[in-house]
């Protein structure tokens, strides 16, 4: 998996906790809808760069790097709805 590929799956992570459609994501991350759509389609060629990775991580209140991290596709608990962290 490159980077491009980790960032999306992370970032639709995000958007799962945070029961979050493209337009609330987007809007938290004060971004057009549009923009975050073309960044979050499966084929993509767009990446998310590394100042709107790391705006996500301190809006999601994430740890520094957390979107360049692979996830480990564990089974959790289910999502935590926590905005604020």
């Amino acid at each position: 998996m490159d980077l491009a590929e980790i960032r999306r799956t992370n970032a639709s992570t995000i958007m799962l906790e945070n029961a979050l459609d493209e337009l609330s994501f987007a809007m938290c991350l004060g971004k057009d809808e549009e923009q975050i759509a073309a960044l979050m389609a499966p084929t993509s060629k767009k990446v998310i760069s590394d100042s709107l990775a790391r705006s996500m991580e301190q809006t999601f209140s994430k740890p520094k790097l957390w979107l360049d991290t692979e996830p480990d596709n564990t089974i959790t608990n289910g999502p935590s709805y926590d905005l604020f962290g």
